[in-house]
């Protein structure tokens, strides 16, 4: 939101995992250019989720191809791939989660996802001074398991919502 732009990492192409970037400079006539970050780069994944944070003016990625890790990739200067050195116990690593930056708290909040079995459990990383795991435990009734699924924060409301996605059949 900052430089009008949006950015792309990773993906699937036609099972091969792919760790580019790709930016898409909104501005004037919409072009897309990629990007060669500094720094060792995480592995190629698909199923991944990524949020920006406006504290530290980054992008995070979370999870995807079964991972548990956390990576930066600094917006300021020249654009720089960094692993999140993180504390506390992590989530299982899975793919096709859903991860929303929680500006009240000032921490990321993943939902669900698959790590062999289908999730609906709700893991929040902290991310001022040594970044740490918790798992919530939110109260009322929770939302059935899913993975692949849309999630917002309404910031107004202090909430996170969870939208569709493939649900467990077992």
């Amino acid at each position: 939101p900052v430089r009008d732009r949006m950015i792309v990492f990773g993906g699937d192409w036609f099972d091969i995992r792919l760790d580019d970037v790709w930016v898409l400079e909104l501005a004037g006539a919409p072009h897309w250019t990629q990007w060669t970050p500094a720094g060792t780069a995480p592995s190629g994944r698909h199923g991944h989720s990524a949020i920006y944070d406006p504290v530290r003016d980054r992008m995070l990625v979370f999870g995807g191809d079964y991972s548990n890790d956390v990576w930066a990739l600094s917006l300021t200067g020249v654009p720089t791939w960094t692993l999140v050195a993180t504390a506390g116990t992590r989530p299982s690593g899975r793919l096709y989660q859903s991860v929303i930056y929680d500006s009240s708290r000032d921490r990321i909040v993943v939902f669900g996802g698959y790590d062999g079995a289908t999730r609906n459990d709700v893991w929040a990383l902290s991310l001022a001074g040594t970044p740490t795991w918790t798992l919530l435990t939110p109260t009322g009734a929770a939302p059935a398991k899913r993975d692949r699924h849309a999630a917002c924060y309404d910031s107004a409301r202090d909430r996170m919502f969870i939208f569709a996605g493939h649900g467990d059949t077992g």
